[in-house]
């Protein structure tokens, strides 16, 4: 057999069904065997740093490794998206052809593990030809194991070389459940019992099937409202007591309910600065952190007790000791709690007007409804992000791939198209701004057109860097340099093969609700905003 072969079965038999790539002469075998022979499905980007968002928005809604392969000294452009994904924890494996060894001065050689490793992701090599499908499920079973990116050098010289050992299937660890201990349960349920005001907070560790109904059953139990970090967004959703994101986007009624709070029960969630506020929200509270990972408890501040063990099962336990120790639920968990919070809901919606000029928050309402709920989500970073984040919905946290992990523009398109395919049949709302299009997101949106996808990509178009536009205004400096004439987007996107609507007034909205459909393809919608009306995110 040809390694390409070889590795190609592997890739199948380890259950990848879809790779994310840019073909050249280190890796096109590979591709070939692995689409053509083994019928694995290749998604060809436009940019290698595009792969790998694809692959990162694929494992983030999937619950899979992503897979993206790039060629030679191409590793380079994928330096961003790497380090996105490596902070956002999420495994990928990236397959990267290299120069053949005795080709040094070849004209594309680069040091690739240099340039990978800063990135925080796993550098490791394919050894031999004979040794290729252990070396693929090594890598594999790395990036599970450690939610985090895998480069697996690939020569470029082994792809068509003969080998006589088959592809198999290596045995991977799977981390199991963790049952806490009874000793951490025991000092959990008596600091949770001495509390007056305790509130429950699930983030995205605490997103696995079953676990959100055992969270509210535990909530309810001890008198608690529910929140959830942005990571988590969507874990309670429904629920009345679900006061949203806590931390930096949270609204008014979940802000007081925090300050008010006096005892936090924490299941899956890290607990970083923007969560708590670099640390003000938990002054003065108890903590309580659950967690499969013993490195998250306490990583960012100090905690109480720290757990590790499973969400559903802590929160069982600690349910089952209090039941024995007959402590009554506290009393924080109030019918006019949950009215608070729908008046509040109710009042941010009335800003999706049906007259006078466009406004941010009402434009972020009207797609909240129009676009199927039953979908996926990517936010690009701009000065809209603050409100698409608290404003757009998912029906669970891994519905929602999270894009800024490092703060830059121009990965959401890239995020979406992963999610497309990770979700297939339901769509993937993309929010990008103008410049984030134009940095990231043009080059891949013709990507989803070729490959007949469901992402629905809503434009912010203000014509300006808004985050510098507000920083040169507020200090009395012209803002030219932060300003744009760009092209008509919704020419530009029907000419990359989608669909396109352009919004620039109220009634335009009924378009938009026309032609976001099941199997309705890549659509962009341009929303025209005037960059002097959009809240500036300072101000967060």
């Amino acid at each position: 057999m040809k390694f390409n072969d070889v590795l190609a079965q592997a890739l199948r038999l380890h259950g990848v069904e879809v790779m994310f790539g840019v073909m050249g002469d280190a890796n096109m075998y590979v591709v070939d065997s692995f689409h053509r022979k083994e019928g694995g499905r290749f998604v060809a980007a436009a940019n290698e740093g595009g792969a790998v968002l694809m692959a990162a928005g694929y494992a983030a809604v999937s619950g899979r490794v992503g897979v993206a392969t790039v060629t030679h000294g191409a590793i380079a452009n994928c330096v961003s998206a790497l380090f996105d994904a490596v902070r956002g924890h999420y495994p990928l494996l990236v397959i990267a052809g290299d120069t053949a060894r005795h080709e040094a001065f070849h004209l594309q050689n680069i040091p690739q593990r240099d340039i990978v490793v800063p990135t925080g992701a796993a550098y490791c090599q394919v050894r031999s030809v004979d040794t290729a499908a252990a070396d693929l499920a090594a890598a594999l079973g790395q990036a599970v194991a450690e939610r985090r990116p895998v480069v697996l050098e690939l020569p470029a010289d082994f792809q068509q070389a003969d080998t006589t050992i088959a592809a198999g299937r290596i045995q991977q660890l799977v981390n199991g459940v963790l049952t806490p201990s009874a000793e951490d349960l025991e000092d959990a349920a008596a600091l949770i019992a001495g509390a007056n005001r305790p509130l429950v907070i699930g983030g995205r560790g605490a997103g696995s099937p079953g676990t959100a109904g055992m969270l509210r059953q535990f909530a309810e139990r001890i008198g608690a409202p529910l929140g959830t970090t942005l990571r988590g967004k969507g874990l309670f959703a429904g629920d009345p007591f679900d006061i949203g994101i806590v931390g930096t986007l949270s609204h008014p009624v979940a802000s007081d309910v925090i300050g008010r709070a006096d005892c936090l029960v924490v299941f899956g969630a890290g607990l970083n600065a923007l969560t708590t506020l670099k640390g003000e929200l938990l002054a003065g509270k108890r903590i309580v952190q659950v967690d499969t990972e013993p490195a998250a408890l306490g990583r960012y501040f100090p905690v109480d007790v720290g757990i590790v063990g499973d969400a559903a099962r802590t929160a069982a336990g600690l349910s089952a000791l209090l039941d024995e120790a007959e402590v009554p639920p506290a009393g924080f968990r109030r019918d006019d709690l949950a009215r608070r919070i729908a008046a509040w809901h109710e009042e941010d919606k009335a800003a999706a007007g049906s007259d006078g000029p466009l406004t941010l928050t009402g434009v972020l309402h009207q797609v909240n409804e129009i676009v199927p709920r039953e979908r996926t989500l990517a936010i690009d970073g701009g000065r809209f992000s603050h409100e698409a984040l608290r404003i757009l919905d998912v029906d669970h946290p891994w519905n929602y791939a999270h894009c800024l992990n490092v703060g830059h523009i121009g990965m959401s398109v890239g995020y979406g198209i992963g999610a497309s395919l990770g979700r297939p049949g339901v769509p993937a709302l993309v929010v990008a701004g103008d410049g984030g299009f134009m940095l990231g997101g043009l080059a891949e949106f013709n990507t989803a057109v070729r490959n007949h996808l469901d992402v629905v990509v809503v434009l912010l178009n203000d014509g300006a860097y808004g985050a510098e536009y507000y920083r040169f205004v507020g200090q009395s400096l012209d803002p030219a340099l932060t300003m744009f004439d760009w092209p008509d987007f919704t020419e530009v996107a029907t000419s990359l093969g989608g669909t396109a609507v352009r919004v620039a007034e109220w009634g335009d909205f009924k378009r938009f609700a026309e032609v976001v459909r099941p199997g309705c393809g890549p659509v962009l919608v341009e929303v025209l905003l005037d960059v002097a009306a959009i809240p500036d995110p300072g101000l967060h």
